[in-house]
C-alpha cells in the first residue's frame, strides 16, 4: 500500500514522522494496542482498540494539540510505519514534558529504533520547545534502566502500587532527563 509519509525529524534507521488521517487509514496501527504482547509494559490494552477509535484519537488529540507533539516512526530503508513517539502534557511555563513511544511491529521491537526516535524527540524538546526537564515512567524496571543508563536518564523514584494490570497492583517506576544533563554527557 503506496502512503505519503512527511519526515519531521530524520534519523539514521528511523525517521519521525507527521501523523496524518491517510496513515491512520492505511496502517494496523490501531491494532498494536489490541496485541497484549505488544503491552505487557504499558496501560494500554484495557479497551479494544479499532480504526474508527483511532481516527477519533487522531482528531482529538493529535491533529490540533498544543500540548502534545506525537509523531510516527518510519523505518527509513523499509518505509514502514513501525511505532509512534509522543512528547504529551507540555507545560510551556515550567518548560517539561512527558516522553512516551510504542513500537508497535514485532520485526522491529530492538532497541536502536527505539532509542534513535527517543534521542530525535528528546533533542527536538530541548532544542525547539525550549523544554527543560522530560519524563517518563514505566511498568518495567528494565526499561527505566535501559533510558539511564543509553540516554541517561535520572530515576526519580517510584510510585507504589500505582497501576492495576495482568491482576495485580504495580510500581510505576520515574525518570527524568534534564538539558544540562542531555548535553554534559
Amino acid at each position: 500500500m503506496n502512503i505519503h509519509y512527511d519526515t519531521f525529524i530524520s534519523g539514521e534507521v528511523v525517521d519521525l514522522v507527521v501523523l496524518t488521517s491517510e496513515i491512520v487509514d492505511k496502517t494496523v496501527w490501531y491494532n498494536w494496542f489490541n496485541d497484549e504482547e505488544n503491552n505487557i509494559n504499558s496501560q494500554n490494552h484495557r479497551f479494544p482498540n479499532s480504526k474508527e477509535k483511532q481516527m477519533e484519537f487522531f482528531k482529538t488529540e493529535i491533529e490540533n494539540s498544543t500540548t502534545k507533539l506525537q509523531l510516527g516512526i518510519l523505518h527509513k530503508s523499509d518505509k514502514v510505519l513501525i511505532g509512534t513517539i509522543s512528547l504529551k502534557n507540555i507545560d510551556y511555563l515550567n518548560g517539561k514534558c512527558e516522553l512516551s513511544g510504542v513500537i508497535g511491529e514485532k520485526k522491529y521491537q530492538t532497541l536502536k529504533p527505539y532509542m534513535e526516535a527517543s534521542d530525535l524527540i528528546i533533542r527536538h524538546a530541548f532544542e525547539q520547545l525550549n523544554m527543560n526537564r522530560v519524563y517518563s515512567g514505566t511498568l518495567s524496571i528494565d526499561i527505566m534502566k535501559m533510558f539511564i543508563r543509553i540516554l541517561g536518564f535520572e530515576r526519580e523514584g517510584t510510585l507504589k502500587q500505582d497501576v492495576y494490570k495482568n491482576g495485580q497492583y504495580l510500581d510505576v517506576y520515574l525518570y527524568a532527563l534534564t538539558k544540562d544533563k542531555y548535553y554534559s554527557d
